[in-house]
């Protein structure tokens, strides 16, 4: 049986100006069940096009996946991990690369049940400038505030989703700085 999501975090997402999925760990090869606009335009795909389907269908055929998936796979694997960061080489609907910064966690009901998988992205593009961090941090900021609040109102626990989503202007930064 499939988890469903309260209908508070779909109108979040929904409303949400960063990208952002939904995906489910009991179902085989755990598919998205919600995705917003936001991810839809990062991406060019559709709600309808990825709905049902792993995120997977983004990453190229190449070895330069490999580690991001190794870890992705890893974490989905391990349920004591609640929470994880990753960058993924990613293909747009026309085949354009980019790389995603991905940060994915685990929501679960107050008596541990459910198996929800809330994710973040954000294009690493070169291009981006210390305008596009301050827009997209405070975006991430007020996402934070909302998830707490869903938790609590919701029964939802997701407890290092904020620390790790809080740490991601220092991860953006650091990778223009170096990158």
């Amino acid at each position: 049986m499939t988890t469903s999501p309260p209908e508070a975090l779909l109108a979040y997402m929904r409303t949400a100006p960063i990208p952002l999925t939904l995906g489910t760990l009991d179902q085989p090869d755990e598919p998205l069940v919600e995705v917003n606009e936001a991810f839809c335009r990062l991406t060019g795909y559709s709600r309808d096009e990825v709905i049902g389907r792993n995120c997977r269908f983004l990453q190229p055929q190449s070895e330069d996946v490999r580690d991001a998936k190794a870890r992705m796979r890893a974490f989905l694997n391990d349920p004591t991990v609640e929470a994880g960061r990753f960058e993924v080489p990613n293909l747009r609907a026309d085949g354009t690369p980019f790389l995603n910064l991905v940060f994915m966690s685990r929501l679960k009901t107050a008596s541990g049940s459910g198996d929800l998988i809330f994710a973040s992205q954000f294009d690493l593009k070169p291009s981006r400038g210390v305008d596009d961090l301050k827009a997209y941090d405070a975006q991430l900021g007020r996402s934070i505030d909302d998830m707490a609040d869903l938790g609590r109102n919701h029964g939802l626990m997701i407890r290092q989703s904020a620390m790790l989503l809080s740490q991601s202007a220092v991860t953006i930064a650091n990778l223009r700085l170096h990158g």
